[in-house]
């Protein structure tokens, strides 16, 4: 709504001083909660570095519960090959790396407090399919390298899921939780996840 003509130029000016600077605080205090890629320099994170996270099904606890992203940029498992398909899955087919088959993964969802909702989905060499959910997240952690401390960014696996007979196409993500479809025909399960409690597992 436009002032009245009788209102002064100096209470006008003051007014939209007052509501810039609202605007900024709002902004800034919006920034704080921004949510961050899946990135490491400026690119997603390779798959072969989620394969060294990941829990084989079966697995109590996650065996490794960190990765050096750094490393693993620097390791084999960075120059598999990657292919992105239409679902935003990023997919790896590497027999030295994986034995057969692939593994891939899609990023479902970030939580507010920054960790990351992963599916995960493994093709064996026979043709099996296996998907799970994992929380991941990315942190800064101060370390000693020749005498110096210095601050490396790991991945670390807070939790992983594994869902028989999932639907990795039905995901769709709903703030922390996401619901997705299992199995078909008579055996067809709808199913709800909170990546809240998935990230407090190791815990």
């Amino acid at each position: 709504m436009n002032p009245p003509e009788s209102e002064s130029r100096s209470t006008q000016a003051r007014r939209t001083r007052a509501w810039l600077c609202a605007c900024a605080i709002v902004a800034v205090a919006g920034g704080a909660h921004a949510k961050e890629e899946f990135l490491y320099s400026g690119e997603p994170i390779h798959p072969g570095c989620v394969h060294a996270l990941a829990m084989e099904q079966g697995d109590a606890f996650p065996v490794t519960t960190a990765v050096s992203l750094e490393g693993c940029a620097t390791s084999e498992r960075s120059r598999a090959k990657v292919r992105f398909e239409s679902d935003r899955l990023a997919v790896i087919e590497d027999d030295a790396l994986l034995g057969g088959g692939s593994f891939s993964y899609r990023v479902l969802t970030q939580l507010d407090n920054g960790i990351f909702g992963l599916a995960i989905r493994r093709v064996l060499p026979g043709g099996e399919e296996r998907v799970s959910l994992a929380a991941v997240e990315i942190v800064n952690r101060p370390m000693i390298r020749d005498g110096s401390i210095v601050r490396l960014q790991l991945m670390e696996l807070l939790g992983e899921l594994w869902i028989p007979h999932m639907d990795l196409t039905s995901f769709r993500s709903a703030g922390n939780r996401v619901h997705f479809v299992a199995g078909s025909g008579p055996d067809r399960i709808e199913r709800n996840v909170d990546f809240t409690r998935l990230g407090r597992m190791r815990k």
